[in-house]
């Protein structure tokens, strides 16, 4: 009798994020450093920074990375419309738009 052949982790990880319906925060996750996220029932600064910007442009947020612009701390969010894909750098600590859109 032949054994069950078992899916690879990784292979795993990809549809779960891809297909399982992840929302924007838990996709961030993935690359979220630990300073930047509260605990304990709180939403962190990124999670609502990330709530807005999806308001603001009526898209989702399905990327998230970490860079500095003009010397200064920001995320690069990239975000899934029903027209369009498109990145936004916005403030790490305001939420402010600085690029994109």
């Amino acid at each position: 009798m032949r054994s069950a052949r078992q899916i690879p982790s990784g292979l795993v990880a990809l549809l779960l994020a891809c297909g399982a319906g992840a929302t924007a925060p838990a996709l961030a996750a993935f690359d979220d450093p630990p300073m930047a996220r509260t605990y304990g029932g709180e939403s962190s600064s990124r999670d609502r920074i990330i709530d807005s910007v999806q308001k603001r442009y009526n898209a989702r947020v399905v990327r998230v990375s970490e860079t500095t612009f003009n010397g200064h701390a920001a995320l690069e969010l990239r975000l899934l419309s029903q027209q369009r894909v498109f990145n936004v750098v916005v403030d790490a600590a305001s939420g402010q738009v600085l690029s994109g859109g």
